[in-house]
């Protein structure tokens, strides 16, 4: 990335989830299906394996953060991902902040949830949704977008997802390209990633069964931060 340093990193190597670096995240019931940690692999061979399956009558998901271990402000944050295909499902990469649950919708003190991709292929197989949550998840909650970048088919099956986040304004990218710039509710405080393969009917359609298991393969996650600028 030109003009930005490598500052933290994750290429899941090993086979097993680095514990120092993220949690997993929400575990049990959230919306369709229950976050569990058997959800969550390393394939051995560099990618982090997230499933969607079903065992009797539940739906088994998984969900992992760098919180209270790895949070920053500003910088370049890109993964590289392979998609489920599955209607119901949602894999997602994104940012929130530990005071978002402040309702005053001021992103400067208490931040945002930065979408930095949500994908749906029940509707939009061809496109990722960007999208800034914003003033608690409560009577405040407000939203901004979303705006759909577009998503072309590639050889390998994986994509990149960029965010880059200053303290004037956010560009998103996908595999290299430019699909979104913004200088409105900049987040003004450090936040942490998280990984996460959703299952609900409001948001991404009825779960079509037949299809699972299902995979959120994510080969890495990296973050930049400017050169000679100061690291926080």
């Amino acid at each position: 990335v030109k003009g930005y340093k490598l500052f933290w990193s994750d290429e899941f190597n090993g086979t097993t989830l680095d514990n120092s670096k993220w949690i997993y995240r929400g575990l049990g019931k959230r919306d369709e299906a229950y976050i569990t940690k058997e959800s969550v692999s390393l394939d051995g061979k560099g990618c982090m394996i997230m499933e969607v399956s079903r065992r009797g009558d539940s739906i088994l998901t998984g969900m992992i953060a760098t919180e209270n271990i790895f949070s920053t402000r500003y910088g370049y944050f890109e993964c590289r991902a392979a998609l489920t295909t599955t209607p119901g499902t949602f894999p997602a990469f994104w940012l929130q902040s530990p005071t978002i649950s402040n309702e005053n919708g001021n992103t400067t003190s208490n931040g945002a949830e930065i979408d930095i991709f949500e994908y749906f292929p029940h509707t939009k197989r061809d496109s990722v949704a960007h999208t800034l949550h914003y003033g608690g998840y409560g009577s405040g909650h407000r939203v901004a977008g979303p705006v759909w970048g577009a998503l072309k088919n590639t050889k390998s099956g994986f994509h990149t997802f960029g965010l880059e986040w200053t303290p004037n304004s956010y560009k998103t990218f996908v595999d290299g390209v430019q699909t979104f710039s913004g200088d409105q509710l900049v987040s003004g405080v450090a936040e942490f990633i998280i990984l996460s393969l959703g299952v609900n009917t409001a948001a991404a359609g009825p779960l079509q069964y037949s299809s699972l298991p299902d995979r959120f393969i994510v080969d890495y996650v990296r973050v930049y931060k400017k050169e000679n600028t100061e690291i926080k």
